[in-house]
């Protein structure tokens, strides 16, 4: 099926500065875009291949839409994401008639009283919140077992790109869904690796922000040092528009409080000399179980490409950090702790008032959980206190402080724009550091998985990222879309 109003001129993968050009010559309406992708996710996410990335819909989209298209024609555009169709993670909150229960069937009745802050962000800036997106339960915090692709409430996710890939987590479907077109940007969330991880599996750009970039409040959290939202888009471009929307200081979020004075217009910032001049750390050790992800040969032809732009490559870099296996925690220790705060403080009462009795709700109901809960019960063995001494020291470590090994240290003393990681390598240690990255589409491997790499720089950096990254991009334009209609 296709709208005959669309089919003359529409392609399925466009870019938020192709639809405002599409609405400014008036072959397109923001009524008709919604529809569009509606039939799409009809056809090809809840049937066909069954993508199931999309998780809800808003039924207030198509109305929102209309609203927009008589503000445009009365008032010119809003803002940056005027008319723009969104898809938001699941855990992050909408004061509308979607649910956030973070892939968990104990909160999939529960409806947030208020926007999160970056949802207003949004919604101020023009954007249609088309719906939400499945996500691996509780950011992958209930089973071991668990497949990144599952959810108890939301069940599987599939890879547009081949079902017998795996789509990555935890910010499952918001990745899947932009991969297949069901959306042209969504957000997700990160707390170590779920913007990175799945973006590199479905041939997209992520940013995950300097913690204190963007706000968290009215996200179901997990970490107050690593937790993260971020974009999930097809292009650089994209990602910038994104982000420089989402971006911004709450007086909820602390955090926000560490942010530069202004925050750069990093569209205006994209050239595609950008990688010239720039210093860039290439990363060879990585972990072993990060191998299904990598193609060493296309590493290299990423590695060669930046030089020919023009950037300077140190080679190799060291980071001791990453194999150090400390990495969750200090999420170990926070994650009780926030989880206890959000409960407490949750407008309306989620059914829970801690931790303790969310994880009774999954002892109760053992049956619908197939691959268990012990990654949340361990959670009682942990104490509930930010006072622990083991927690304070692997703070401190993470933030760098008389450690020489840790990435933050690395970048300065080496006196590094980035580190190239291949696909999404670093994202342990740069979650830990709370240091931005991001990832961009550089090639297939020989099966037609998706292999990305990811650039990782000093704090607040985005900007420098956004132009290596941009001219990459435009140098290579290796992202191809996923015929999805060949799934079986």
């Amino acid at each position: 099926m296709q709208f005959s109003l669309m089919a003359n001129y529409w392609h399925e993968e466009t870019t938020i500065a192709e639809i405002h050009q599409a609405y400014d010559d008036g072959k397109l309406t923001a009524k008709n875009l919604v529809l569009y992708y509606l039939n799409r996710i009809a056809l090809w996410d809840q049937d066909g291949p069954y993508i199931n990335a999309v998780s809800d819909i808003n039924p207030d989209a198509l109305p929102i839409a209309e609203a927009l298209d008589k503000e445009r024609a009365q008032n010119g555009r809003r803002g940056a994401l005027h008319g723009i169709p969104i898809l938001l993670k699941e855990n992050i909150g909408t004061a509308d008639k979607m649910p956030t229960p973070a892939g968990s069937i104990a909160l999939e009745n529960w409806r947030s009283r208020e926007d999160a802050f970056l949802v207003k962000q949004l919604r101020d800036a023009g954007a249609i919140i088309l719906g939400k997106t499945n996500m691996t339960e509780l950011a992958h915090r209930i089973g071991t077992n668990m497949p990144e692709n599952y959810s108890s409430r939301g069940g599987y996710v599939l890879c547009p790109y081949g079902t017998q890939f795996d789509v990555g987590g935890s910010s499952t479907g918001s990745a899947a869904a932009v991969a297949a077109n069901f959306a042209p940007v969504s957000i997700g969330t990160d707390t170590s690796g779920s913007l990175l991880n799945p973006a590199t599996r479905n041939s997209l750009v992520t940013v995950k922000p300097t913690i204190g970039l963007v706000s968290r409040t009215g996200i179901i959290p997990l970490s107050y040092a690593q937790d993260a939202a971020g974009p999930m888009t097809q292009t650089v471009a994209d990602a910038a528009h994104l982000l420089g929307v989402i971006a911004g200081k709450d007086s909820q979020d602390a955090e926000t409080k560490t942010q530069p004075l202004k925050i750069p217009n990093y569209v205006d910032t994209l050239r595609k000399d950008g990688a010239e001049g720039k210093r860039i750390g290439i990363f060879r050790d990585y972990q072993p179980n990060m191998s299904d992800q990598i193609d060493l040969t296309l590493y290299e032809e990423t590695v060669l490409r930046l030089k020919d732009l023009g950037a300077t490559l140190v080679d190799s870099v060291s980071i001791p950090a990453i194999n150090r296996g400390d990495g969750d925690a200090v999420v170990s220790y926070e994650s009780r702790h926030s989880l206890n705060n959000f409960f407490a403080r949750a407008d309306p009462f989620t059914g829970f008032y801690s931790f303790d009795e969310f994880l009774q709700s999954y002892e109760d109901h053992s049956h619908l959980h197939k691959y268990g809960y012990d990654r949340l019960r361990v959670r009682t063995s942990v104490e509930n206190s930010l006072s622990n001494a083991s927690y304070l020291v692997q703070k401190l470590r993470d933030e760098g402080l008389d450690d020489p090994q840790s990435l933050d240290n690395v970048l300065q003393d080496q006196a590094l724009d980035a580190v190239l990681f291949p696909s999404s390598s670093s994202y342990d240690v740069a979650a830990r550091a709370g240091l931005p990255s991001i990832t961009v589409p550089a090639g297939y491997k020989e099966n037609g998985r998706p292999f990305g790499i990811t650039l990782t720089g000093n704090a607040f950096s985005e900007e420098t990222l956004f132009q290596i990254a941009f001219a990459y991009e435009q140098a290579t334009m290796l992202r191809k879309k996923p015929d999805i209609t060949q799934q079986p």
